[in-house]
């Protein structure tokens, strides 16, 4: 009984594994497109972040 429990909790742990190294990928991907978008400036002592070009997520 015990045996069975525990290779049903690998199992799951595996999955999660497994949906959290999708997960991060897609966030790497993500941030890639996202850096090329943000800048930031400064006018006198106001601070700006400016978002420009084209953002697409898949």
């Amino acid at each position: 009984m015990n045996e069975e429990l525990l290779t049903r909790l690998v199992e799951a742990l595996e999955g999660i594994n497994n949906n959290l190294s999708e997960i991060a990928v897609s966030l790497d991907s993500l941030d890639k497109n996202i850096d090329g978008c943000i800048s930031c400036s400064r006018n006198g002592r106001s601070k700006y972040i400016c978002i420009t070009g084209d953002i697409n997520t898949y």
